[in-house]
């Protein structure tokens, strides 16, 4: 990936990350009131923030950004704010680990894979038992979880391709 490609790529997530979180904000706003939306823009900003720093075989940007999840769950249950993570942070998560898989070394991709479904699995949990667990929320992390594993492994076998 060029230069060019890469910050095209970048203004492209970036664009569709502020996008998101304010459309997030305002149905969260409508929907509970009060400042509730602001903990779930906040995760979202860091959560994008750090997908956006994502570079090949960098470790920190991706741990980051599963920290900033599971936090996000615990704080938004414990606090009863709206569930955790976002959709913004599920989008920037999934991000991340798909550059992760894609990327690193074949253990620190399968321990990214599997903070990643931790988060998914902490999600769920905390949506019991209301509806078995599954709220839009889980199902929006499940399958952004799911896509970025699969496109991770997926662009990992069809070879590494130009790294910068």
């Amino acid at each position: 990936m060029n230069a060019t490609h890469r910050t095209a790529t970048d203004a492209v997530l970036g664009l569709v990350l502020v996008t998101g979180l304010g459309l997030t904000a305002f149905l969260i706003a409508q929907s509970w009131g009060g400042l509730y939306w602001l903990f779930d823009c906040v995760a979202g900003v860091a959560a994008g923030s750090l997908a956006l720093l994502r570079g090949p075989r960098r470790t920190w940007p991706v741990a980051g950004g599963l920290a900033v999840a599971a936090v996000a769950v615990v704080v938004a249950r414990v606090a009863d704010l709206p569930q955790e993570p976002g959709p913004v942070t599920a989008l920037a998560l999934a991000v991340l680990v798909s550059s992760a898989v894609r990327t690193l070394p074949a253990p620190a991709a399968t321990a990214v894979a599997a903070g990643g479904l931790t988060v998914v699995v902490g999600t769920w949990l905390t949506a019991l038992p209301d509806a078995a667990g599954f709220t839009p929320v889980t199902v929006v992390n499940a399958v952004t979880w799911l896509a970025a594993v699969t496109l991770g492994i997926t662009l990992r076998a069809l070879g590494p391709g130009p790294v910068r």
